[in-house]
């Protein structure tokens, strides 16, 4: 649990879990960006993801490449401003690095992660849109970390959250360099033939929700969505929940949005028929659809 100073409220401790490509790295800016709020400076931790998945030496290699980036950014970052950011930058990645790859998941060590340099923040948090598929086993002990536990759930329509993760993928993929529309189709093609595991867990909001319900105390785990998210009412209805006092946000602004890429009619369809199972548990688990999920055409 996270201590508490005498007189000193103990911060709100907010869960980030996903779903992938739904707003949740704009959704950490706006965290970052609130004067209740303190949110480090890499976003998705991977530490509780990385554990479960045995994955703690991939993530090392990965922030070890990001860390180099940094460092390269730094020699060539005159501005002052800039080179603190850069170094508060490359600082975070030293603490996450000594966390993961001291094997012994000191959860106490993690919430000190967290809250280093949080001060009087009403809350701090974990956004990682991964911890969606850790099991309800890791999602109760993640609930039980502090005294107050909120966790945020964000879902997106499935057809076009799927092909926006597929697009995400692509500078990961070597063979997507030459040609990256025609690699990103050859990525569908193979998930739509029951391939691309991993593509296929993110589009589980049946599961993932399913996994949630068993974990999370009732009343605290908020789920919204990616089509209504930028709006003053959402972030009015998010801040209450986390217990900050709601502020505006740079609703016209989108962080990390993919370049538009076509997507034929005959593959929204047979998109829309393999995704069909998880329209019909959001319609049936919130009583309709959001706004813009039950398009005839879908513009991807």
């Amino acid at each position: 649990m996270i201590g508490a100073g005498l007189f000193r409220r103990a911060p709100v401790l907010m869960f980030g879990l996903g779903a992938t490509r739904t707003g949740t790295s704009w959704l950490n800016d706006y965290l970052s960006r609130h004067p209740q709020c303190s949110m480090r400076e890499i976003k998705e931790a991977h530490y509780f993801d990385a554990i479960e998945r045995g994955s703690v030496d991939f993530q090392l290699r990965q922030l070890a490449d990001r860390r180099a980036m940094l460092l390269a950014r730094l020699a060539e970052q005159r501005s002052a401003a800039d080179r603190a950011r850069l170094e508060r930058g490359i600082a975070a990645h030293d603490e996450l690095i000594a966390l993961l790859d001291a094997r012994d998941w000191n959860d106490a060590a993690y919430l000190a992660y967290l809250t280093r340099n949080a001060g009087r923040a009403r809350l701090v948090g974990d956004i990682t849109p991964a911890y969606a598929l850790l099991s309800a086993e890791t999602l109760r002990r993640m609930a039980g970390l502090a005294e107050k536990v909120r966790f945020v759930y964000i879902l997106r329509d499935p057809v076009q959250r799927l092909w926006s993760n597929i697009r995400q993928t692509l500078p990961m993929r070597s063979a997507a360099r030459n040609d990256p529309e025609r690699a990103a189709l050859r990525i569908f093609d193979r998930w739509a033939e029951g391939g691309e595991r991993e593509l296929a867990l993110r589009c589980d909001y049946r599961g993932a929700l399913e996994r949630m319900g068993q974990a999370i105390p009732a009343g605290h785990l908020l789920v919204l969505f990616f089509e209504t998210l930028f709006s003053a009412e959402t972030l009015t209805r998010l801040c209450r929940f986390l217990g900050i006092r709601a502020v505006p946000g740079n609703t016209g602004r989108r962080v990390h949005a993919a370049e538009p890429l076509p997507l034929d009619p005959a593959r929204l369809e047979l998109a829309r028929a393999r995704l069909a199972p998880q329209y019909d548990y959001v319609r049936d688990r919130f009583g309709t659809l959001p706004p813009g999920w039950d398009a005839p055409v879908m513009k991807v």
